[in-house]
């Protein structure tokens, strides 16, 4: 290759064109703002801020008569006060307002002041803090209190878009309101966010959204703990102080969360009813950085208002030393990315401003948009009766754990079979506790332990279920790693929080350690046994207690997974697990995973027990029922016998049990079974009577939808099915009376459509 020599001339001649170039580049980057490239130059947040002379956001509440048009259609219509970026829903038919702000006939009596009363006016709240100081407080700020204003308010024509400035903080969060068919849906446009040197936490868009005072109307706040909780309108409050906040599809372990023993939520949703209206309110998009936050009348302000909180930090403990695990807490340092924060509002009117209105408007959302498809279930067919089955479990020694078998593969078939013969047909078997060491060991699940029959006996016992016509699903958790088997190191492949530690958690004390497993681990683990769970025949795998239930930020440089991501390879798992084996199901799954899912087992039926809500309601069954099939606790586990089967039956589940062979007793010092009573002989007599009793209730509902739900006394519930077929539940220990109806104390009664009682 020749060797390129310049000459002095053509160096001369390439500085000058230089020269020039940079002497342009220069001349239009004062004058545009750009570089040669045409690429926006960086600006500095404070440079963001500097010049604007508008009008600053004013601590009044919007005037009525400013309001205009922005969208409408043949049911809604959209207005908004261009001055404060408030919005009005407003129903066509009905007149009916949702206002995004406090309601202006009581807002003279509001109680709080100050700082708060301002925000409580403002379209948006957000708390941020100094990042860089691990010492610092957060601090919430609305417009007011922050010198903010509105930026750049324009029609959308089917909504308008909007940016909020807080120039103190130095953060501008640009906002769209938009119109559809049946909802208005509020969104949060991250890539326009512009942050300071100040960290953004969180954000709450239109907080205010269809708050009312508790005074002079009946209403109540929907929550999506556990099954469903209301906290109903009060004026007199005992602790008044206290509000809610959860994250949806659980707390993410690999950050700071407060022990709260409150139950999951497993919706994305949450509503309120005041007067003849109510709302119902999605998360659609973004869920996983996502708070429901509600505050009960008198806790901040005299309204009663509950919201989305958007995440974008959380805090976490920064461990120094992990000899004397001294450390500190402080905020993760880049924010959450989420291609889109979008929450909907469906107004609700008349006999469906209720939370069975909301249920049904939910479901209608699962099956329009997440493609959840109604049962299709035999006229005439009998309900199916859920089993688990436990195969063997471990016990604590003076050195080394001991095997307790408690379920062979032959003492199952004799199980099933005893049971069959009962005249109970339409069954369905869960069979725990297979796997080597037991229900209690995690980790290489194959094969089949063989002190229970191995994978030989495993194989017998699934084809005589098959004779019956009964499906065998064995259960499974690759969340968690007990025993270090099937190549699984816990330094390369457990789920490290942001401190880069390993979680992990004692069962019993400090008797086991158990680890967690990254999902893209985890998710390896599955496909490669897939085949191993076909080649023994069986209909499925039941992920107990892991996948569905719990999502986790992964930190493991290994694996890296955010909780979008962990998300998707569950939904992954679960699809491919169907596609391979034919069926998948989950315990108490979060409603992301329905589209796969054939059966939610051991769905929740309670709720938090926090001292603000008033009662529990089966929201989630109300939304399930017709959709998929579903359990709750098992009833040989009840504190409460004959209560648990009235839920049962006010809740439309199925039963299930937990049974064992003839070995039951010796689990008492087990890991994990010790507080069940399991032996199956002792339970066939009350499999029997609360079978026959259901499967006479339920049968011709299966596949029907739950329109209503209500309590008509104390301790007296109704569940109404499409076709006007009524399940009338008395839990107290004296019979109901009414001129409609009479129920037997602790009993129940079925009214058929055109029957009368």
């Amino acid at each position: 290759m020749k060797r390129r020599v310049v000459s002095y001339p053509t160096i001369a001649k390439a500085s000058i064109i230089s020269l020039l170039l940079i002497m342009i580049g220069w001349i239009l980057w004062q004058i545009w703002g750009f570089d040669g490239n045409d690429q926006a130059v960086e600006v500095s947040a404070t440079e963001q801020f500097s010049g604007y002379s508008g009008p600053l956001y004013k601590a009044v509440l919007p005037s009525e008569e400013a309001f205009q048009t922005m969208a409408e259609n043949n049911q809604l219509k959209l207005t908004a006060d261009r001055s404060t970026g408030h919005f009005q829903i407003i129903d066509k038919l009905t007149g009916d307002i949702w206002r995004s702000y406090p309601n202006p006939e009581h807002w003279q009596k509001e109680t709080a002041t100050g700082t708060w009363k301002n925000h409580l006016l403002s379209p948006i709240l957000i708390e941020y803090v100094n990042a860089s100081n691990y010492k610092s407080a957060s601090v919430t700020a609305g417009l007011v209190e922050n010198g903010g204003y509105l930026e750049e308010f324009q029609l959308k024509g089917d909504g308008f878009k909007v940016t909020f400035a807080f120039p103190k903080a130095q953060f501008k969060i640009p906002i769209e309101v938009t119109l559809h068919e049946d909802y208005v849906e509020t969104k949060l446009m991250d890539d326009g966010i512009i942050e300071g040197e100040l960290s953004l936490l969180n954000v709450k868009l239109y907080p205010l959204f269809g708050a009312e005072p508790s005074q002079g109307q009946e209403g109540y706040i929907m929550l999506p703990d556990g099954s469903g909780s209301l906290i109903h309108f009060d004026q007199n409050r005992i602790m008044p102080q206290l509000t809610y906040n959860e994250s949806v599809y659980g707390p993410d372990q690999s950050y700071y969360s407060e022990n709260t023993n409150r139950q999951r939520i497993a919706m994305p949703v949450f509503g309120m009813k005041s007067g003849e209206q109510a709302f119902l309110a999605i998360v659609s998009e973004g869920e996983y950085y996502a708070n429901i936050y509600a505050a009960p009348g008198g806790s901040v302000g005299s309204s009663n208002w509950v919201t989305t909180e958007w995440q974008y930090r959380k805090r976490f403990f920064q461990s120094v030393s992990r000899s004397t695990g001294e450390g500190f807490y402080t905020y993760s340092g880049e924010a959450f990315e989420a291609a889109s924060r979008s929450a909907r509002y469906y107004p609700l009117t008349g006999d469906k401003s209720n939370y069975a209105g909301m249920a049904e408007k939910y479901r209608d959302y699962l099956m329009s948009e997440k493609g959840i498809e109604p049962l299709q279930t035999a006229a005439g067919q009998d309900i199916p009766l859920f089993l688990d089955i436990v195969g063997a479990d471990a016990e604590k020694g003076l050195l080394f754990d001991s095997y307790l078998k408690v379920t062979t593969t032959d003492e199952a078939t004799k199980l099933v079979n005893d049971i069959h013969a009962l005249g109970i047909s339409n069954m369905q078997v869960q069979y725990s506790g297979w796997q080597q060491e037991g229900y209690s060991s995690h980790g290489d699940y194959f094969p089949v332990d063989r002190r229970i029959g191995g994978n030989s006996g495993m194989r017998s016992f699934i084809e005589f279920a098959h004779s019956l016509n009964i499906p065998v699903y064995l259960t499974a958790n690759y969340t968690r790693n007990t025993d270090g088997n099937g190549g699984f190191w816990w330094r390369r492949d457990g789920l490290r929080n942001l401190a880069g530690t390993v979680l992990e958690e004692q069962e019993r004390g400090e008797e086991q350690k158990i680890r967690f497993v990254s999902p893209e681990y985890y998710e390896k683990e599955v496909y490669s046994d897939l085949a191993d769970f076909k080649e023994l025949g069986a209909d499925g795998i039941y992920f107990e207690n892991g996948i569905g239930e719990q999502v986790n930020t992964d930190f493991n440089t290994r694996y890296m997974a955010d909780r979008s991501e962990v998300v998707e390879i569950q939904k992954n798992i679960f699809k491919q697990t169907k596609e391979t084996l034919g069926s998948v199901i989950g315990s108490n799954s979060n409603f992301y995973l329905l589209d796969q899912s054939d059966h939610v087992h051991l769905l929740s039926s309670d709720y938090s027990y926090d001292v603000f809500v008033s009662e529990s309601i089966p929201f989630a069954q109300i939304v399930l029922h017709g959709l998929r099939s579903y359990t709750l606790e098992w009833s040989n586990t009840r504190d409460e016998w004959q209560s648990g089967f009235l839920q049962n039956m006010e809740y439309g589940a199925y039963p299930s049990y937990i049974l064992s062979g003839t070995n039951a007793e010796n689990t008492r010092q087990s890991y994990s079974l010790w507080q069940y009573s399991l032996k199956y002989d002792n339970w066939t007599e009350h499999i029997n009577s609360e079978y026959q009793k259901l499967n006479e209730a339920l049968k011709e509902v299966q596949n029907r939808f739950i329109t209503g739900h209500r309590t008509l006394a104390s301790g007296v519930k109704e569940t109404v099915y499409e076709g006007g077929y009524r399940i009338l539940v008395n839990y107290n220990d004296k019979p109901y009376d009414s001129q409609d109806v009479y129920i037997p104390a602790q009993d129940f009664i079925v009214e058929k459509s055109g029957d009368s009682i």
